[in-house]
């Protein structure tokens, strides 16, 4: 499921927390839920030059930096994108520490460099978007050179099942061969044997041969 999909289950609408500035007072900084909405965080995506990507005979080794730039997808020009914001998250500052404690001190950073983080959820967004078309097209390439294969296989698996009918065909016709000649050659051993018994009577030596060794 895309994330425009699971917005669309929660009506399209997605809470962005922000930590507030500082007043003027000096009171502690409060953390908010601002609502922005799904046309809010869409991106326009280019979606031929992903495509172009994708149909790429090494799609699969595709750098995800490409598709992003093929997408249009590219990183704000400023000192915070996502590359900083995972960058920062996998700092000693953040690493191992427990979620909510981790997740109040990123917002209060990002509220003293003046940052939005729905501008980073929005990089992030365009960048799912953005691998999510990428998928799509890869996605109906290889369902297609799975059909074809399919076709294929249907093919040669009916090739196989033809060329094993002949083969037992062919075994069956030469078995049959085989035990018609046997019982031919019983009855011509039988008949040489009467012709030897008859004739021996005439000659003072065997002139009929008798082998009684059937194949």
């Amino acid at each position: 499921m895309s994330v425009f999909d699971l917005l669309q289950t929660v009506g399209g609408k997605l809470g962005i927390l922000e930590a507030q500035r500082k007043s003027a007072s000096g009171e502690p900084q409060k953390i908010v839920t601002r609502t922005v909405t799904l046309d809010e965080l869409k991106s326009e995506i280019d979606a031929e030059d992903v495509r172009a990507l994708a149909d790429l005979p090494a799609e699969f080794t595709v750098a995800f930096e490409k598709i992003f730039e093929a997408a249009g997808v590219s990183a704000p020009e400023r000192h915070w994108n996502l590359s900083r914001l995972q960058a920062v998250l996998r700092s000693d500052r953040f690493r191992n520490r427990e979620f909510a404690a981790a997740q109040k001190d990123l917002l209060d950073l990002l509220s003293a460099d003046r940052v939005a983080a729905e501008d980073l959820v929005k990089e992030a967004v365009a960048q799912d978007q953005a691998l999510d078309a990428f998928e799509a097209f890869v996605r109906k390439k290889v369902d297609g050179h799975v059909a074809m294969a399919g076709r294929r296989i249907a093919e040669i698996d009916a090739r196989i099942a033809a060329l094993q009918a002949e083969r037992a065909g062919l075994k069956e016709r030469t078995q049959t061969e085989q035990d018609k000649l046997r019982d031919w050659c019983k009855r011509k051993r039988a008949h040489e044997r009467e012709l030897a018994s008859a004739v021996g009577y005439l000659t003072d030596r065997p002139v009929i041969s008798t082998d009684d060794n059937i194949p």
